[in-house]
């Protein structure tokens, strides 16, 4: 009879035995890293902040694309009885050991809370969320309750992320601008390619843009003989005949970027430019402007707002189609800028209000100022809209053709009149792809407040 309970006994180790070997083979091959996706923060609701839940979690990696991500994270919220908000935090696992693994928290806050308690909290949630699954990855064995990765001893455990992309992010876009009058149609057509790599230190930027301008004008003109009278009609009345002139103008550009960050608030780094554009006489432009640039709040904060002042001195030479007012067709003139740019995060995109302040060296009345404003809006992970104005105070018109110019080249747009000041707005889209890392926040040299008017 006491050989029964130990026949038992072995029995178990054999059944046991190879579901203890599978658990072995499982966790000898654990992830660097939790890749996790996070859906709902787009939505405008002043708490959930995802650059600051970015900045916050560093023990994980964050994609742009759901389908490659190991977790899946939907963020719900409604509003409560009492005026707060309840946030449902809804954890999916989607593949590799989490595949199937859900769980559910729920964030209550109260009406008085403002906008940073509300953000403090929810991040404080998704990181007790996030704390199961990545107590199964690499990074999970060396890190604090705040999901912060450290430094020193954590290199020799938690292996660098390998992108495929090396940091490399994509964008190709198009917009267009139409304006109809009575006797007038103005179609601009665009096209734009931006190739930038950020980290936490570097800032490289590539683009380039393509515009095409199609202007159809009517002028009504009375008839006349070939001895120069007019034609009249049966009663007497002159003939107007209606004249259709056709115009077609293209511009193109391209620059590139470089920032290198010194410190939390200092970063330095040159922008280089050229463009072909015959509606301000430039046949083409260069521009070379190496520049410094401060921010007011520290960088933890940049994730909601930043205020930055950027100073650059700038070298230009320009080649023009015709004669300048001041006599020339080429020159190379230097100047010097003060640029400036506060930018607020909002869960459906951005808002960013910028000014600057710019003369020559060699005259000082020649000199401009002007305010930018820029809201962006993502529809979706790959896909978002935008909308730009901005407004100058000019006095310094430099690049204006001498000479009189025929109607037709006035209504056509083909030169630019004096004018004391400049007004311009911009609508369009933008597609991305490429790198799907999403971990990096660098906002520095945002203070040129992405002016695209004459610069």
């Amino acid at each position: 009879m006491r050989k029964i309970p130990f026949l038992l006994i072995l029995a178990c180790f054999a059944f046991t035995a190879p579901l203890i070997s599978q658990t072995l083979v499982d966790n000898s091959d654990v992830p660097n890293k939790l890749r996790v996706f996070i859906d709902g923060c787009e939505r405008r609701d002043g708490g959930c902040d995802i650059d600051f839940i970015r900045t916050e979690i560093t023990a994980v990696d964050f994609y742009r694309d759901n389908q490659t991500a190991d977790l899946f994270l939907l963020i719900i919220n409604n509003e409560s009885g009492g005026g707060g908000r309840q946030y449902q935090l809804l954890f999916i696992g989607q593949q590799n050991i989490h595949a199937g693994r859900r769980d559910t928290l729920y964030v209550n806050t109260k009406q008085t809370d403002t906008d940073y308690e509300v953000r403090e909290k929810l991040t404080r949630f998704i990181k007790l969320g996030l704390a199961p699954f990545v107590a199964k990855t690499k990074a999970g064995e060396n890190i604090e309750i705040n999901m912060k990765t450290g430094a020193g001893p954590e290199e020799e455990v938690v292996q660098e992320t390998v992108d495929p992309w090396n940091y490399w992010v994509f964008n190709m876009g198009a917009d267009a601008n139409i304006e109809l009058e009575e006797l007038s149609r103005d179609i601009n057509l665009g096209a734009d390619v931006n190739i930038n790599r950020i980290t936490d230190k570097w800032k490289i930027n590539l683009s380039g843009r393509i515009e095409e301008r199609l202007r159809r004008t009517i002028r009504k003109e009375p008839r006349v003989d070939e001895n120069g009278d007019p034609v009249l009609d049966e009663e007497g009345n002159p003939i107007i005949d209606e004249v259709e002139s056709s115009f077609d103008v293209s511009e193109f550009g391209f620059g590139h970027q470089l920032v290198k960050s010194m410190s939390p608030q200092w970063s330095y780094g040159y922008d280089i430019e050229g463009l072909q554009n015959t509606r301000f006489n430039y046949q083409f432009q260069t521009r070379f402007r190496p520049a410094i640039e401060y921010n007011f709040f520290p960088e933890s904060e940049q994730n909601s707002r930043f205020l930055r002042v950027n100073y650059g001195v700038e070298v230009r030479h320009n080649k023009y189609v015709e004669e300048t007012i001041n006599g020339v067709t080429e020159e190379t003139r230097v100047l010097h800028s003060l640029r400036a740019s506060l930018g607020l995060n909002q869960r459906w995109g951005t808002l960013e209000v910028g000014y600057r302040l710019r003369n020559y060296l060699d005259d000082f009345s020649s000199w401009t100022t002007g305010m930018n404003i820029r809201a962006d809006v993502r529809v979706t992970g790959n896909f978002s809209i935008f909308m730009r104005v901005e407004g100058n105070y000019v006095q310094d018109q430099i690049y204006l053709a001498a000479g009189d110019f025929s109607e037709q080249d006035i209504l056509s747009g083909r030169v630019t009149l004096p004018s004391a000041y400049t007004i311009e707005s911009r609508f369009g889209f933008n597609y991305r792809f490429g790198s799907n890392l999403n971990n990096f926040v660098n906002r520095r040299f945002f203070g040129r407040a992405n002016f695209v008017g004459n610069d």
